[in-house]
Formats: structure tokens, sequence, C-alpha cells
């Protein structure tokens, strides 16, 4: 029994606000029955102007918080009294949480009652409350826990570490600022329960109240721009109903907002048999756009507030998790796309011109279909993403616009994976900076491919196996791990690995040389293949697309060695090379007719409409995910299952918005360079626009199937 006791008041200690340590020394500061007593709340109001007056004296001369004591000192004569005002305030405090032994290191509290917590004195004496999130040291309290003895004890590839900060939910007058603040809570805390606390547990930004909401210049701005955006939809849309009405002829560039002439191109399918089309690269685009929702998905996840937080650190070592771990691949099918669909567009432009590219026109609409979505996401973080949440969870996770404020041009230049790797503005947007400067480079590839043929191929090899051995490289002098989640260099991990171009030029060489040869050996035509080879190349694909996945969960396992870094800098390069031909097989089979029910299934109707959204999905899907993940204020649950749920409602809205987006922005975008470059009159039901077919620079270029998805 004496342990038991012994060990139950270490964990009150641990979370330094337990209710019923030291009560002889706190026994006159309580009201007898109140619901305060012995609370560290409750000590912070009775003690803290008197706390407050001597910090104020001795190191805080700078401030004027008398006004600060002043509400402290209302609060504890009030909170004697019994009144309810008063309660709120410390009632809104973090208490005890359920499951500290498991990782659950935080008590938000009432975030929104704090908020509201006020009493007005007179018309110009109004106490109001303000929440601060500190952060309380209890790395000395972890230390001294004796760990059971237990044969489950085993190594685990995440890294664990025992929490040094508990995350505490406070509530004081709004009138004191976050160091006196700081200040009396370090003297209540060192007074009462022996914390011999020196860090600064209450900062400035995690401190939050109540104000009048003023607009910036920029935020008029956003307001007045998207305003205009959709006066423009409903009068393009009044326009287009009256002329088509009135069978009359219509100007393009007065329909290129109209949601009665773009939503067709979106949602209307039609069966092709147009040998430029690549029917199941919809459905590939489609899935691997699930998955990049649901890997990014993941990354939000391991930030809530989890009742059972170490629980990651077993879920690391399920074959589940392989599905995170590994959804880097679907970049590399990405990649492999781009390289294909960027050559197809190319060689059937230079097929028509004789062997000529209009440069300009390629860079120019490549730039002008990518852009506008991507400034119109910067331009809604720098301005009204502020106002999309608010919470305890918001001030650690919703600070994606200080993350602008400095590298937005970069992302409008695309060259934010080399200029800021550690600080993009847009996370993902790494992908569209990548595949533009390869897109930018490709002449020097197209040209050889078309005058030479394949003579030209083998320079083309070298160069992707040169990039391979530099990944390759990276890894040995780096030392970097098999996995991420076991790595202690993550961030120059993602720096020199995974955001450079250089690092990525062999999956789309790879797409490239394959589109070389469907281009050029198998376009309008379909190869037989005896069906023994068919079903061997289906199983050789799958085989590779499985052990690229799930191959090295085995040195994840409790038992299983430290992999080697030799062994991850194989399997880097090589899986995502590996990967990308895999991907040409399904694409080659599903061409060539033996694809059977795959391609049937790929080439689905649905996936067609749902192709056409995913680049705005793609630039967006991120941003909804870090909003509904910094709204939250309660504690969660880490699993699977709820996962999945928090899946769909990110997909949902991400969905919903891109199709907004795709009308808004993407659609007109594409209606304005028509009416400004095309001829003639529009027809009052627009030629439907095919997302896989390979399109001619000067018309639509691979982007539109490229960059509409990638991980990030």
């Amino acid at each position: 029994m004496a342990a038991r006791h012994s060990f139950a008041a270490l964990s009150l200690l641990i979370a330094i606000f337990a209710h019923n340590c030291y009560a002889e020394e706190s026994t006159g500061l309580a009201v007898s029955g109140s619901p305060f007593k012995n609370d560290l709340a409750y000590m912070f109001y009775k003690e803290g102007s008197q706390i407050g007056a001597e910090t104020l004296n001795a190191t805080l001369r700078a401030y004027d918080d008398s006004k600060c004591l002043r509400d402290i000192d209302r609060i504890s004569q009030a909170l004697d009294e019994y009144y309810e005002w008063a309660i709120e305030f410390p009632d809104t405090w973090g208490r005890l949480p359920v499951g500290l032994m498991w990782g659950h290191a935080l008590s938000f509290g009432a975030y929104e009652e704090c908020l509201a917590a006020s009493w007005q004195f007179s018309e110009d004496d109004v106490l109001r409350g303000q929440y601060c999130l500190a952060r309380v040291p209890i790395k000395k309290y972890m230390d001294e826990i004796k760990p059971r003895e237990s044969t489950v004890q085993a190594r685990i590839s995440y890294k664990y570490q025992k929490p040094e900060v508990f995350e505490l939910g406070i509530c004081i007058p709004s009138s004191c600022s976050a160091e006196l603040g700081n200040q009396i809570l370090t003297g209540v805390m060192n007074k009462y329960y022996d914390a011999g606390i020196t860090s600064t547990m209450i900062a400035e930004k995690y401190c939050k109240y109540e104000q009048p909401v003023t607009l910036r210049g920029i935020d008029i701005f956003a307001i007045v721009f998207f305003s205009f955006i959709v006066f423009c939809m409903l009068a393009s849309s009044v326009y287009d109903y009256i002329k088509t009405k009135n069978n009359e002829p219509k100007k393009p560039l007065f329909i290129a907002f109209s949601v009665l002439t773009n939503a067709p191109k979106i949602f209307t399918v039609k069966k092709s048999n147009n040998p430029n089309v690549i029917q199941c690269l919809n459905g590939l685009r489609c899935f691997s756009m699930m998955w990049v929702v649901f890997g990014h998905g993941y990354m939000t996840f391991y930030e809530l507030p989890h009742i059972n937080k170490d629980k990651v650190y077993t879920w690391i070592q399920t074959p589940y998790s392989m599905l995170v771990q590994n959804a880097t691949l679907c970049v590399d099918t990405f990649f492999f796309m781009s390289g294909l669909l960027m050559l197809w567009g190319a060689f059937r432009e230079m097929e028509r011109t004789k062997g000529k590219l209009n440069l300009g026109m390629m860079y120019f609409h490549r730039y002008i279909r990518l852009t506008p979505v991507v400034a119109v996401v910067i331009l809604y973080i720098m301005s009204l993403y502020k106002y999309s949440g608010h919470g305890p969870m918001w001030m650690k996770i919703g600070t994606q616009d200080e993350r602008c404020s400095d590298t937005w041009w970069a992302t409008l230049l695309y060259v934010q994976n080399y200029a800021f790797p550690k600080k993009i503005c847009i996370s993902q947007s790494w992908y569209l900076a990548v595949d533009t400067q390869l897109y930018v480079l490709s002449p020097l590839i197209l040209i050889p491919l078309w005058k030479w043929g394949k003579k030209a191929l083998a320079p083309i090899i070298l160069l992707g196996v040169l990039c391979m051995g530099g990944t390759f490289a990276t890894f040995m002098i780096w030392k970097f791990t098999l996995f991420r989640v076991d790595d202690d260099h993550v961030d120059d991990r993602q720096r020199w690995t995974y955001y450079p171009t250089h690092t990525r030029v062999p999956t789309w060489l790879i797409g490239v040389i394959f589109g070389y040869f469907l281009y050029t050996k198998n376009r309008g035509k379909q190869i037989p293949l005896a069906k023994k080879w068919v079903i061997t190349g289906w199983v050789l694909a799958f085989g590779v697309m499985l052990a690229d996945m799930w191959g090295p969960y085995w040195r994840i396992l409790p038992d299983t060695p430290d992999a080697p870094i030799i062994e991850g800098a194989f399997y880097e390069p090589l899986s995502r090379a590996s990967w990308a031909i895999a991907i040409g097989w399904i694409v080659w089979a599903c061409y060539n007719g033996h694809g059977g029910l795959i391609n049937d299934f790929l080439s689905w109707g649905f996936f067609t409409g749902f192709s056409r959204l995913t680049y705005c999905m793609y630039v967006i899907h991120r941003i909804v995910q870090l909003v509904n993940g910094g709204r939250i204020q309660t504690d969660t649950h880490f699993g699977d299952y709820e996962m999945v749920l928090r899946w769909w409602h990110d997909f949902g809205i991400s969905l919903t918005l891109s199709i907004f987006a795709t009308l808004a922005f993407e659609a007109p975008i594409l209606g304005i360079e028509k009416a400004i470059f095309g001829h003639g009159q529009s027809k009052p039901v627009p030629k439907k626009i095919e997302p896989t077919s390979a399109p001619t620079p000067a018309e639509k270029t691979d982007t539109e199937v490229t960059v509409e998805v990638a991980k990030a």
C-alpha cells in the first residue's frame, strides 16, 4: 500500500497540479467545501497578487501590470464568495490528465470558456479571460519514475522519448502580460510544489484573448478578390444561360467563368477510343490522390492530443503502418506519368511541326496553368487563414502563414525545393517545383530522342544511373537510415534526398523512355502477348510493388537488428525505380488489352471525372487538414479506425473545395487563354477535354496529369 501511495504522489508531482498534494500548507487558502481546494488554479489567484507584486517590483519594471494584479485580487475575493463569473477562471484550467503514463502529457482545459469568462465592474472596467498554453517542465519527475520490469521491453523503430514538458491550459486575466503570468505561475508552483522551475512556461505566442477583428490590407484585398471571382462566376453564368436560351453566339471571354460551360468539362464523361488517350491513368491518378490525402492525414494525426499518444510507437511496428511509412512511393507514380505524358505530348507537337518546339508557348502555358490555383492558396494562407480556426492546437500547428511570410515568392517561381527546403510555403508544393524544373529541362531530352531515336537512350540511361548513385552517396555520407522514423536527421534527409530535383530524375526518365517506346512502337495498335507472359508480367509487377512496400517491414520488428546504413542507401533509389517500372507494366498491359478487370476498373468513368479535380485537391488538401487539426480543443484517440474517419472528413471537404477551385480558377484560366489565343465563337456545349490524352504544348501540357497529385 505504501508503494502504491508513493507512486500516486509521484504521478501528481509529474503533472505539477494535483488536487491533494501539500494539503497542510494550503488549507488556509481554500474555502471550506470549495471545489478548488488545494488546486493550482485556485492558488494562482489566492497568491497571485502578492507574488506578482514582488516580481513586478523586482524584475518587471518595464511593464505596467498593476491592473493585472488588481484583477487577480478581484477574482480571488470573488472566489471566496462563490461568484459564478470568478469560478469560471480556475474552472477552465487544465487538470491531471488521464493517460499520462501513455504519453498524454497535456491538459488543455476549457479554451472557449476561458475566452468567454468576463465581468464588468463599470463601463470602462471589464475583466476578461486570457487563455495561455503553459509548458511545464517535468523531466526531473519523469526521470525519477522506475520503469516496470517487463518482457515486452524491446527496441521500437520510432525514437521514443519520455515527455519532458507538460502542456497545461491556464486562464488568467487579459490584462496580464505573458511574462508576469509566467512569474506568478512559477512562484506558486515553486512555493507549493517545490518544483524548482527556472524555465519560461508562458510565452506571448501561446496566449490568446478576445480582441476586435482588425482587418489588414491583405485581408481586405483577399475578401474583395474572392467576392469578385464569385461575381464573375454568377455574371458569366447568367450571360451563358441567356445566350443559350436565345440560341445566340457567345463570346469566349464572357463565358470563361460560366459554371454552365465549365461544369460539364468536369462531370461529363464519354468513352473514347482515341489512341492518344491512356484511360487507365485516370484510375492510377485518383487512387494515388487518395493515398496522398491518407498519408498527409497521418502526418497531422500524429500531432493531435491523443489520450494514448504512446500507441504511435507500437503502431509503427504493424504491417498496416507501411502504407504510411512507404506512402512516398506514390510520388514515383506521378513522376513516371509526368515523364511519359511530357514526351507523348511533345512528340505529337513535334510530329505536327516537323521536329520544332515552341518553347515560349510551352513554358508560358504550363506556368499559366499551374500558378493561379497556387497563388490563390498562398493569398488565402497569408490573409484569411488566421481567421479559420483558434484554440490550443491552433497555437501549435496553425502556423502555415508564418512559413509563407518570407517564402511565398519562391513557391510562385517553383524554386522552393532548393531555396527554402525547410520552410516551404505550401508544404506539398515541392513536387510542383521539381516537376516544373524537369519540364523546363525536358527539351534537352526530347530533341535528341526525336533526332537520333534509340541512339540517345544510352546517355539518358547513364544520367538516370548517375542520379541514383547520387542518392546512394548522399545516404552513405549523411548516414541516413532505412526509415525516416529511425532517422536523427529527418530535415536534412528531406532536404538532400526527397525534395531535390536530381533525386527524382531516374523515375521521371523511366517514364520518358517508356513513353518513347509506347509512342513510337505502340501508339494506335495493340501488341499481342501470350497469356503465360501476361500472367508472368502481372505477377512480377505486383511482386515488385509488394516488395517495395512491405519488403523492409521485417527490419522494424522488435527482435530484428537495425538495418545497416548501406541497406537504406540501396533501397531508396532502387525502390523508386522498380516501382516506376512496375507502374509502367500496368500502363502497357492496360493499353494493349492485357489488363482485363484491372483495366476496366482503372478506366472507370468515375475516375475520369474525379481526375479533373485532383490538381486542385492536391494544392488544397493539406491546408484543409491543418485547419481541421488546428481547430481541435479536446482529447483525441489514436487508432487506424479513427484515422479512416478523419480521412473521409478531410477528403470530403477537400473534394468540395476542389470543385469550387476548379470552376473558379483552373477552368476559367483555360477559357481565357483559349479566348486570347484561340479562334472563333464557342459552341453551346464545349467539347470535352480528355485529361489523360497527351496534349500538344500549345493547347494543353502534361501538367494537367502530372502535377495533380504528389506526396510531400
